[in-house]
């Protein structure tokens, strides 16, 4: 009998102890979450920054970089590809707005708001800035801040409720998209029209841009490895894709090359080739459908 009750208090102890370690476990993750949750939302940039610092270049408005509005059907009928594709949508549509070319904006806002209404924005606040977006169509500046306003609806909007992972997503492509212009425009500025000083010179600022956007990169790997669900692959896919996107960043030394004051050292070709294939893999994968 003795024998039998020292088993059971072995028993309930060893069960005990699994429950706290599991109950530990749980908090440290609960902890890291809420950490890298915080780290991500406090950062989110305003919309139009990365989009104001290209048109402020010598650099035309190319069409050709953005993701086609038509296809925003394609992406609806799955949450993650709805999100990922969102984000693709808003940093083109910033990037129209900035170049003044409504008729793209106007395209690409359609394609937004819908993919906003597939991730979960309330129809009613939808309804209200696509009327409020089509009464202001001529203004460019009232434009502007609706974008601004439907940004916050499908990203810090979301903060805290079950949708909150589909906005990493959406917030992942979202700095994809804006890699990708600002690279696409410093690989397609004219060669042959100003010497190769005067050429860089423009284009520094926009480079210097790239380089500075690896804390974001940061910030957004930390949370989609957080939200990371193996049994969803679609999730999995965009934190490996950024924890390589980060390695490319990581060798280019990038960090001491700007404390130093010499991000026009790493504007090469070589460089820029290096970064926009990775950016422009991921991108492929996300407008896929």
């Amino acid at each position: 009998m003795k024998k039998i009750l020292g088993i059971l208090v072995l028993t309930g102890l060893f069960f005990s102890c699994q429950k706290s370690k599991e109950s530990a476990s749980e908090n440290t993750s609960n902890e890291s979450f809420e950490k890298e949750r915080t780290a991500f939302f406090s950062n989110l940039k305003a919309p139009a920054e990365a989009a104001a610092q290209l048109q402020a270049t010598a650099a035309d408005f190319n069409a050709s970089l953005l993701s086609n509005p038509a296809n925003a059907a394609q992406y609806a009928t799955d949450e993650v590809k709805a999100a990922a594709n969102l984000g693709i949508y808003l940093a083109d549509l910033n990037y129209s707005i900035a170049f003044k070319q409504s008729n793209n904006s106007k395209d690409l806002f359609a394609a937004a708001h819908s993919l906003s209404k597939a991730i979960g924005v309330e129809q009613s606040i939808l309804d209200f800035l696509m009327k409020r977006y089509s009464d202001n169509l001529a203004q460019n500046d009232s434009v502007k801040a609706v974008v601004n306003e439907l940004f916050s609806k499908s990203t810090t909007g979301l903060q805290g409720t079950d949708r909150e992972k589909l906005v990493g997503i959406a917030m992942s492509a979202y700095q994809i998209e804006n890699l990708h212009l600002a690279l696409g425009t410093i690989e397609m500025f004219p060669k042959d029209i100003l010497p190769d000083d005067a050429r860089i010179q423009i284009l520094v600022p926009v480079f210097r841009m790239v380089l500075e956007q690896r804390q974001n990169v940061e910030n957004i790997n930390g949370f989609l490895k957080s939200i990371a669900d193996p049994n969803a692959p679609n999730y999995a896919y965009y934190s490996t894709a950024f924890e390589e996107l980060l390695g490319v960043y990581q060798r280019l030394n990038v960090d001491e090359k700007i404390a130093n004051n010499q991000g026009a050292e790493l504007m090469n070709d070589a460089v820029v080739a290096e970064l926009s294939e990775k950016v422009k893999a991921i991108r492929n994968q996300v407008i896929s459908y």
